[in-house]
Parts: structure tokens; C-alpha cells; sequence
């Protein structure tokens, strides 16, 4: 996720949240802060020193990395911001083993642990008595190791206690599972019921393609019946339309027999009438 610019890092690497004071350099206005009576000791003064230049050091890292992004930017245009956080440099990279070591005993004072001084309990002769340690009678030390016994008793029966809540919390948990298997397997069942619905909706539309298949082809049968028909008709339509016309060609001769009479008789009353003219005229 990118960073908005701006921000600063502060000594523990992290950017201040949203509505969180930033501490600067300005002073405050009011009364001045009272001094401390008691001055800082060399090494708090190297400790802060050192925080000062780590700060300053994650400073000019976030400084630069705010540098690349920007020209990132400005090269790849709306792409997405990646800005790296500042990483401060461990000084363990190049230190020795003592160091660590000395960071570990640090570390462990904090819970209230003190080593023990080995060099000077081991100094010295064998035949000497070891001064640093408490003298004490043999009914103390087991008065001691009784009150030892009794406090690792209570401390047992804690750490069964808390191994018994443990287990509890892990059968709680294996329940939890339960439940959640059980709505699994109600889940899983509303999807098995899902998809007979979609079968019983898929086998619908089948059926329903069968019967317009059906339909269909008797349809199709009826068509081929009155094809079948219609060609049936064209034979005896056309020895209908052949006798029509021999019909007309026998109407058509009659006619023309009708008018060669019509013509001849025509000619012999004309011939008669002719021959009365020519006998009356002599």
C-alpha cells in the first residue's frame, strides 16, 4: 500500500497516524520546561546522540526513497505508488558476539534477571571461602526448600489449570468445527437440491423441445400429404384443360363449317336471284 507523502518516520520506524502529535523541533509556548536536577550520564548522552543520528539517518533515506518515488512518477505517470518503508540499520550487522550478548542481559533485566558475577565466584582458591554467599542453618534451608516445594505445588496445579483451560478451549474450537461442517453439509445439500431443480428444468425444456419436434413433423407430414394431392390434381387438371381445348378446337371447326354453309347458301340465293332478274328482263 502506498504511503502518503510527506509523512516522516519517527525513531521506531513507524509513520504517525492520522490526528496524532508530531513532535518537532519549535519549542511551546507557556512556561519553559523545568530543568532536571540530576544531569545525563555520558552514556545517555551517547544513547541520544546515536537516536539523533539514527533519526536523521531514517530521515534522509525517507527523503530519498520520497525522491525516487517522484521521479517514478513523473516518468511512469498514473501508475500505482510503491513507497518502501525506511528500514534503520541494525547495529548487530557488524558487531561482535559480546554485543549481543550485552543486548541480551539488557533484554533481560527488563523482567528484573540478574546474572550472576561468575569471574569473581569463580576467583580465588579453592581452599577459600566464597564471601558472596549467605550463610544459613540446615532447619532454614529446609524451612526454604519446603516453602520452595509448597510454591512449585501451587505453581503445578496453575499449569494443569491453565493445560485443563487449554483443552477446554480446544474442544470448544472442535465444536466450533462441528457447527461449521454441519452448515457445510447444509450447504453442500442446497447445492445437490440446486442442481436436481436445474435437471428437472433442463429435462422440462427437453420434453418441451420433443413435443415441438413432434409438432413439427406432423407438420411436415401434412405438408407431404397435400403435396402429394397437388400433384395428384396436375395430371387430371391437365387431360381437363387438353379436352378444353379439343373442345374448342371441335366448336371453333363447327363454327367454321357453319359459315362455309352460311356462305354457300348465300351464293345461291344470289345465283337465283340473278337468274329471276335475267328471265324477267327478256
Amino acid at each position: 500500500m502506498a504511503h502518503p507523502k510527506g509523512g516522516i518516520t519517527g525513531s521506531d520506524g513507524r509513520r504517525p497516524a492520522f490526528g496524532d502529535r508530531v513532535k518537532t523541533g519549535t519549542k511551546k509556548r507557556g512556561r519553559p520546561p523545568k530543568k532536571s536536577t540530576n544531569p545525563p550520564t555520558k552514556s545517555t548522552i551517547e544513547l541520544i546522540g546515536q537516536g539523533a543520528a539514527t533519526i536523521a539517518g531514517a530521515v534522509d533515506e525517507v527523503a530519498n526513497t520520497v525522491g525516487r518515488v517522484k521521479d517514478t512518477v513523473q516518468t511512469v505517470g498514473n501508475a500505482v505508488k510503491k513507497v518502501r518503508s525506511a528500514v534503520n540499520p541494525s547495529p548487530l550487522v557488524e558487531a561482535d558476539s559480546i554485543t549481543a550478548n550485552d543486548q541480551a542481559i539488557s533484554m533481560a533485566s527488563a523482567y528484573g534477571i540478574q546474572l550472576t558475577n561468575l569471574d569473581n565466584a569463580l576467583a580465588g582458591s579453592n581452599f577459600e571461602v566464597d564471601e558472596s554467599l549467605p550463610q544459613i542453618t540446615s532447619k532454614e534451608a529446609n524451612q526454604r526448600q519446603l516453602i520452595v516445594e509448597r510454591q512449585n505445588n501451587a505453581l503445578d496445579v496453575v499449569y494443569s489449570r491453565i493445560k485443563q483451560k487449554r483443552k477446554q478451549v480446544r474442544n470448544h474450537k472442535e465444536e466450533w468445527s462441528l457447527v461449521g461442517d454441519v452448515v457445510d453439509l447444509s450447504s453442500t445439500k442446497k447445492e445437490v437440491a440446486t442442481k436436481v431443480v436445474n435437471y428437472q428444468i433442463t429435462d422440462t425444456k427437453f420434453k418441451v423441445s420433443q413435443s415441438k419436434l413432434e409438432e413439427n413433423e406432423e407438420l411436415l407430414e401434412q405438408h407431404i400429404i397435400k403435396t402429394q394431392g397437388i400433384i395428384s390434381l396436375t395430371e387430371s387438371i391437365r387431360q381437363e384443360w387438353d379436352l378444353r381445348l379439343q373442345k374448342q378446337y371441335a366448336n371453333n371447326e363447327s363454327l367454321m363449317i357453319q359459315i362455309e354453309q352460311a356462305d354457300n347458301k348465300n351464293a345461291r340465293d344470289r345465283e337465283k336471284i340473278e337468274s329471276f332478274l335475267l328471265e324477267g328482263g327478256q
